[in-house]
């Protein structure tokens, strides 16, 4: 008989994709029935941590096997994550999406249920069916956006490419780990194995491409194809999507016996690399969904590095650097879902309202009528740029404050792999800060624009001011939501580990993070009350001050006239200087085409010249090179197997029956 949290976790999974199923009756009805079964998901992984793991229904597969959907700490963390995300982007999505075809609903609920049918899964062949189907219905997502076909399309199937190649490597991690424990389910690999390395490595290729995290967001994958697709579905692909490659590796990690010490330092480095390059390519990016598609990469490699030093920790055998660097792991999981949620659907309600996704272009035209919506983008923003007193604050200095006790690492090169990752995540804050700055004040801050009349924005705007308070909600009761997360982590390192919480100098206990001596503490629910305390000074001293009468004048230009083309500080000029600065390490080149239009970007340019800077990544050669040498064996290969001569096909043919009945007689006699 299934329990209650069974019941419900079941009528979730089916609301998902009965939501699909009735998307042709009404694109309104399908969403809202997902809404409905997102806030069921988040039930289900609520009760999960609060009451422990329980199962749901039964049944035997066609091999066999006995299949089973149930919820555990870890699992049902990433539903409340999941959970989270979509109750949001289904509220949005009943305003957002406008199309007469109900395709986009449809296959966005069935990339809802295929990624919470992996989350539930206790088999690695239902795993499987869950994962290739989140990407089959994502590439469906990304296929439904407006504009050019030849660019969707193109985004779409470099998004399908990418994603079969992480099926491929997922693959190759879970037959790995049913070599290794002799069973489909998803049970522990016994200790001394000689697959353990083999599914790690697989693992974290697989799962990493599907993360977006260096080298595989090179050539823009991530970015071209989560800007591609519909504002509702950028924020499921980034937010939960990526999110399940997250999931992924910390179940198939969490089978695995004690690790060595260079399966950490591997992840640090992979994650130090993509903090780097995603903190750099979202600073120097101009499109309103391109931006927080690098921030991305850049959040995914901050879950990474926490995830390497925990790793480190656990073979070093330090158990409270290992509990607090796990700790941060999974906090940094939780509020990057939420707050790229709100930066993703606040880029769409500027598109719905400017009719743009140019950052040069947009000038503040939501501004406008768009308060409740700046709102909840300057929570998201603010944390994603790790401001207190907002949830990426906590997170982030919780994974420098790991990093800084790498000094306790035994060895001399793990601990210059600390050190270059803490030199790498310093830098990217900054990167951060730069480009959060970026879509805020010219998507937000800028001088308004009149928008369209007419245009139905305020669900919209809601659920992006909803989203954002979610943001300040976590940063300001940190040390609680660190608390209920507690089986989480307990679950990934099977056996009970406390939140790292306490108190410290008059504190109120548990309200203080800790991470162990001699470091440091933080309270973030005393870090607003300073804050607040600090500005009621300022606050006093504007309310006492006389008014006085503004005077506003053009700028002075040298000169030149004021909102002519080329003296118009836009976007593109904010972030010009990092572009130069760091020109050999973006690639950056100069561009010239003879005189036309201006470009996008509005560059001054000489009078017979137009000039746009190209940004490559780094590693952009190398995969155009990779590009030709397969585009050049192929046509090799083609030539010299397929050269259209029926004498070579009939032996072909003579060869594979041989084969087959060679085969047959082998296996039966």
């Amino acid at each position: 008989m299934i329990s209650g949290s069974g019941l419900v976790l079941t009528v979730a999974l089916a609301g998902f994709f009965a939501g699909a199923a009735v998307a042709p009756l009404g694109r309104r009805l399908s969403y809202a029935v997902a809404l409905v079964g997102s806030l069921l998901f988040l039930a289900a992984g609520v009760m999960a941590l609060a009451f422990g793991s329980f199962v749901g229904p039964s049944w035997t597969d066609p091999i066999g096997g006995v299949e089973t959907i149930s919820l555990d700490g870890l699992s049902g963390f990433f539903a409340v994550a999941a959970g989270l995300v979509w109750s949001a982007t289904s509220a949005y999505s009943l305003w957002y999406d406008q199309r007469p075809s109900s395709l986009l609903a449809a296959a966005y609920c069935a990339t809802l249920g295929s990624i919470a049918l992996l989350i539930v899964s206790t088999d690695l062949v239902f795993f499987l069916i869950g994962w290739e189907g989140m990407t089959i219905a994502a590439y469906a997502m990304i296929l439904q956006a407006v504009g050019r076909r030849d660019r969707v399309f193109s985004a779409a199937f470099v998004f399908l490419a990418f994603g079969e190649a992480s099926t491929l490597l997922v693959i190759v991690a879970l037959a790995a780990l049913r070599v290794a424990n002799g069973s489909f389910e998803e049970l522990p690999v016994a200790a001394g194995s000689a697959m353990a390395s083999l599914v790690f490595v697989a693992a974290l290729l697989g799962f990493g491409l599907k993360m977006g995290v260096a080298p595989f967001h090179m050539s823009e994958w991530l970015p071209i194809a989560h800007s591609s697709a519909p504002s509702n579905a950028s924020a499921v692909l980034s937010s939960t999507l990526t999110l399940a490659g997250v999931y992924g590796l910390f179940r198939v990690v969490s089978l695995l016996p004690s690790p060595p010490a260079w399966w950490g330092a591997l992840t640090l480095i992979v994650g130090a690399i993509s903090v780097l390059l995603g903190a750099l390519f979202a600073a120097v990016s101009e499109h309103t969904k391109g931006l927080p598609a690098y921030s991305t990469i850049e959040n995914n490699g901050l879950i990474l590095v926490a995830f390497g030093v925990a790793l480190i920790a656990r073979s070093e055998s330090l158990p409270d650097l290992y509990a607090f660097a796990l700790f941060a792991a999974f906090f940094q999981a939780l509020v990057h879902a939420v707050a790229k949620t709100a930066l993703f659907l606040s880029a769409g309600y500027v598109e719905h309202t400017a009719h743009s996704y140019d950052l040069n272009s947009i000038e503040g035209r939501s501004k406008d009528r768009g308060r409740t919506a700046f709102l909840g983008t300057a929570a998201a923003t603010l944390s994603l740029a790790a401001a207190p007193p907002f949830a990426g604050f906590v997170s982030e200095w919780m994974i420098l404050e790991a990093l800084f006790q790498s000094y306790r690492f035994s060895s001399t090169y793990l601990q210059f792999i600390g050190l270059l990752a803490g030199a790498a995540v310093a830098l990217a804050a900054g990167l951060i800060v730069v480009a959060m700055l970026k879509f805020l004040g010219f998507a937000y801050l800028w001088r308004p624009r009149p928008t369209v009349s007419g245009e139905k924005s305020t669900g919209l705007a809601a659920v992006v001011c909803a989203v954002g308070a979610v943001v300040l909600g976590f940063g300001v009761a940190a040390p609680w939501v660190l608390g209920a997360i507690a089986p989480a982590v307990s679950a990934f390192a099977g056996s009970s580990i406390s939140a790292p919480v306490g108190g410290l100098l008059d504190v109120p206990n548990g309200w203080s993070i800790l991470s162990g001596a001699p470091f440091g503490i933080l309270s973030p629910p005393m870090v607003p009350l300073v804050i607040a305390a600090g500005s009621a000074v300022g606050l006093g001293y504007f309310l006492l001050a006389r008014p006085r009468r503004q005077r506003r004048v053009d700028p002075w230009m040298a000169g030149s006239v004021p909102g002519a083309a080329g003296e118009v500080y836009n976007s593109f000029g904010y972030s010009t200087g990092l572009r130069i600065m760091f020109r050999s390490f973006l690639g950056t080149r100069e561009v010239r085409s003879e005189r036309g239009s201006l470009v996008t970007a509005g560059l001054a340019t000489p009078k017979s010249y137009n000039v746009e800077f190209e940004v490559l990544d780094v590693f952009k050669a190398f995969y155009d090179g990779l590009v030709r040498f397969g585009e050049g064996a192929s046509s090799v290969l083609k030539t010299a197997i397929m050269p259209g001569r029926l004498g070579r096909y009939l032996s072909y043919v003579l060869a594979a029956v041989l084969f087959v009945v060679i085969y047959t007689a082998a296996t039966l006699g």
